[in-house]
């Protein structure tokens, strides 16, 4: 990520999260980013660790990527931490460019990714970028905007 900060503490007992420098340059990167990206990105509580409706400790729910009309949609649907979220949340990519998971595990087998420590949403030539950071990997998605819901019902 480019601003946002996750780093593992050194007694590998947790993470630094400063999403700071973001938040400072978030009002100018938003006026460049497409409308879904751009509220998704200034929402009140995303970057609040206190948030229901903060991102920090989503768990990868599952995934759907289908090529129709055309150009690729993606759904991500993220999971609720039973002792912070209210309700799960849903992102549907439109027109999809790149879709890319990265696991740090040795074997480089897609085990789980764990839990979510932060996102960063920023504009591109394309739309947009939105890059995930868990603690088992990253998750990257390019697209042309997104639309993104906090919803207890799980549509696949």
């Amino acid at each position: 990520m480019k601003y946002v900060r996750v780093e593992p503490l050194q007694d590998l007992f947790g993470y630094m999260h400063d999403p700071q420098p973001y938040l400072e340059i978030l009002p100018q990167l938003a006026a460049q980013m497409p409308l879904g990206a751009a509220e998704y990105a200034s929402a009140p509580g995303h970057y609040d660790f206190g948030s229901t409706k903060c991102v920090k400790d989503l768990t990868f729910g599952w995934t759907s990527l289908q090529d129709a009309s055309g150009a690729l949609s993606l759904k991500i649907y993220f999971e609720p931490n039973e002792w912070k979220h209210e309700s799960g949340l849903l992102i549907e990519y439109a027109d999809v460019q790149k879709f890319q998971i990265e696991t740090n595990h040795a074997d480089h087998s897609l085990k789980k990714m764990g839990s979510m420590q932060l996102d960063e949403v920023l504009p591109s030539s394309y739309g947009l970028t939105h890059e995930f950071a868990f603690t088992g990997g990253t998750l990257m998605v390019t697209a042309k905007d997104l639309d993104a819901t906090w919803t207890d019902k799980i549509p696949r």
